[in-house]
């Protein structure tokens, strides 16, 4: 009996990490068994032993997840496709005033994504958690003085009060990356995007200007970087940089990546 495919994500079945995994089963017809872990970091080890990984990589009001991109490069893993889901926040609480709650539940970007609507509350204390479905949980095992932040679509029984769309974009939506063990590039989709990692060897005065001009020349528009340090003593920084792009534009633009010996490339996923 052959043993049924296994995709990873986080929190519970009713996250929008499993809200995506969803999708991305209907989209790439799959037939899996998902199973759910607490972290990213306990994800991307659980995918050791698995087949699928799905995460955020970028939200609308708080920008890429670090933590996500720095493991797919750290395990050498790979992005082959990628969908986006509207994303909303309320505050539960079964006190019946804010003035009454001290304590706020929150997932770590979750907070990034609701700071107007957080600073009306200067006195409160937020204890951060991995996931929306941890923050429910905590409130419902630590109610008094307390409230969670969570998605709209969590909210499955009373609470005294209930505050809707506090998230600081009512067009606020997170973007999922479908991630694999190893490279596979799609074949028939004519524009893509693709995301990379530049390593400089060193550092040196016009690099990043010098290194830009590779995009220009092939007429490849650039439409994130982001420089991140690093943790060895190989280099003090590397790009990550996203990119829209044609399969015969990426292969010449790593040809000529590649032959620049003062930089390493990746390819972190082509979508």
């Amino acid at each position: 009996m052959i043993a049924m495919a296994k995709l990873i994500t986080l929190g519970s079945h009713l996250n929008f990490s499993s809200l995506s995994s969803t999708k991305f089963i209907k989209e790439l017809n799959l037939d899996v068994d998902i199973s759910y872990e607490h972290s990213i970091d306990s994800a991307f080890k659980a995918l050791l032993g698995a087949d699928y990984l799905v995460l955020p990589i970028e939200n609308a009001i708080d920008g890429y997840i670090q933590r996500t991109l720095d493991l797919i490069y750290k395990y050498d893993y790979f992005i082959t496709h990628v969908n986006e889901l509207p994303v909303d926040f309320s505050l539960v609480t079964n006190e019946v005033s804010l003035d009454l709650v001290d304590t706020i539940y929150v997932q770590f970007k979750a907070k990034n994504q609701c700071l107007n609507f957080l600073e009306s509350l200067p006195k409160v204390k937020y204890i951060i958690t991995d996931s929306n479905s941890e923050s429910l949980n905590k409130l419902l095992t630590h109610e008094k003085s307390s409230a969670a932040i969570i998605p709209k679509h969590l909210i499955d029984r009373h609470f005294l009060l209930t505050i809707h769309n506090i998230h600081d974009d009512e067009l606020n939506h997170t973007r999922f990356a479908f991630i694999e063990k190893h490279p596979t590039m799609p074949k028939d989709k004519e524009h893509l995007k693709a995301l990379l990692s530049i390593q400089p060897k060193k550092d040196d005065v016009g690099l990043l200007y010098n290194l830009l001009q590779h995009f220009k020349n092939l007429n490849i528009n650039l439409s994130s970087i982001i420089s991140r340090p690093k943790t060895d003593k190989t280099s003090p920084y590397h790009f990550f940089l996203e990119i829209n792009t044609k399969l015969d534009q990426l292969s010449a633009l790593t040809t000529r990546l590649a032959s620049d010996n003062q930089l390493n490339i990746k390819i972190l996923g082509v979508y």
